[in-house]
């Protein structure tokens, strides 16, 4: 089956193609045809298998373009975070560049997204806080809202979103259509999808869907943060997730790593929206190799091609544990997850494995000597790349040092840069204690 086979526009099929997408996802395949029929859908599937094609693409199908100025919004998708809000209407504005679209989320300044609204969309993308207030005040208007969308619906009630989501629903177009897309059906998105979508279309492929990700369990000392430095250091990944409990954990263990040598940062709850993307563009072109991170940055971060997720902290329920690992193996990649436990938390990582249905690896700690060999590889590997411009300028004092046999400096020199000091100062942003509340 290829996307030729949907009732799409040509054009659609070759934007598609452009970009290498051109076989559906089994959550694509289970989904489009009914949405493109016009039919309410449930989508269960999990992170990172390709649900935001599943309703682009009926609304970029269902939609004729317009330029009436003040028009009202015939379309409205909801998501719990700004995050995952940019990264559907970036989806959005590639698969239907014939539709004009209006980013709405919290964190930034009300005049602008108010603008953009009173100035006429044929579709919205919003965080339900914020879309709730400009409903309020009269300047997002759903009237003529024909296609709801509930992206990552089990997040909406995390997230405390449950009010607005229904009063949101209830300003709709009655005849509207529905599509409700989750990783996981907890008893709200039940009662959710029973009272808002009619005779839906079930695309169920979670239990189709084969983790493409290896589970292993680490028994962990109580110095956890220096076993963290030993498995980064061999595991060796371009990039990483660190998943921790509270945003002063975060911003502490992101220092931490940075003064071992690991290119670290901290997303978490208390970063303005600026901030967090400088954090997420630095983590996407490579400079920083390491989030470490709350569960805010479980669901909806666009961050490519994680290689491994780390769980320092236990999550309280199944449910985060496999929307955090779900950020690595990704569109068909593999990936590693790491499960931290002390002694005492082997019951917790068993009740894990009883909800998912796994059996998780076992595996040992590198060694200390396993972990300098690996940081002394990246090291050389390291300086290999350097310009030749770069290594012309000592050159003459290395070639002055393989003459005299000079080996106190050079173990000098590796042990400065395999064995780094703590600095003074460190220069991760922490979070301000004084809120209190999500994460």
């Amino acid at each position: 089956m290829t996307f030729e086979d949907f009732d799409l526009n040509a054009g659609t099929v070759r934007a598609l193609a452009r970009r290498g997408i051109q076989t559906p996802t089994p959550i694509q395949a289970a989904a489009l045809p009914a949405a493109l029929a016009g039919r309410d859908v449930l989508g269960l599937a999990r992170t990172g298998t390709g649900k935001t094609l599943a309703f682009a693409l009926p609304i970029a199908a269902r939609l004729e373009p317009a330029s009436a100025r003040g028009r009202l919004p015939r379309a409205l998708v909801l998501a719990p975070t700004r995050e995952l809000a940019l990264q559907v209407a970036r989806e959005l504005a590639q698969v239907a560049p014939h539709l004009v679209g209006v980013t709405v989320y919290g964190g930034t300044g009300y005049q602008a997204q108010a603008r953009a609204l009173s100035a006429g969309a044929d579709y919205v993308v919003a965080t339900p806080g914020r879309a709730r207030d400009y409903q309020k005040q009269g300047v997002l208007r759903l009237d003529a809202a024909a296609i709801v969308v509930l992206d990552e619906a089990d997040e909406m009630l995390k997230a405390g979103f449950e009010e607005d989501v229904e009063a949101l629903l209830g300003a709709t177009a009655p005849g509207r259509q529905t599509l409700m897309f989750s990783a996981t059906l907890p008893v709200w998105a039940r009662r959710l999808a029973r009272r808002h979508l009619k005779d839906p279309v079930v695309a169920n492929v979670l239990k189709d869907e084969a983790v493409a990700y290896r589970e292993e369990v680490y028994r962990v000392p109580r110095d956890r943060e220096e076993a963290l430095s030993r498995l980064l250091f061999a595991k060796d990944p371009e990039r990483s997730i660190v998943f921790v409990r509270t945003k002063v954990e975060a911003a502490r263990l992101a220092d931490r790593l940075a003064s071992l040598g690991h290119p670290a940062r901290a997303v978490h709850g208390d970063l303005g929206q600026r901030d967090r993307e400088r954090v997420l563009q630095a983590f996407r072109q490579g400079r920083t190799r390491h989030l470490v991170a709350t569960d805010v940055a479980a669901r909806g971060l666009d961050v490519p091609e994680v290689d491994l997720v780390v769980h320092y902290q236990l999550p309280d329920q199944p449910e985060a544990y496999q929307h955090r690992s779900g950020r690595t193996a990704r569109a068909g990649r593999s990936g590693t997850v790491a499960i931290f436990a002390g002694g005492g938390e082997a019951g917790r990582v068993r009740r894990i494995e009883a909800a998912v249905g796994r059996r998780f690896a076992r595996a040992e700690l590198p060694g200390d000597e396993a972990a300098r060999t690996a940081r002394l590889r990246r090291l050389v590997e390291a300086a290999r790349a350097q310009p030749e411009a770069r290594k012309a300028q000592v050159r003459a004092i290395a070639e002055a040092w393989i003459k005299a046999g000079d080996v106190e400096t050079l173990a000098g020199l590796l042990a400065e840069r395999l064995l780094p000091e703590e600095p003074e100062s460190l220069p991760t942003r922490r979070p301000g204690r004084r809120r209190v509340g999500r994460r």
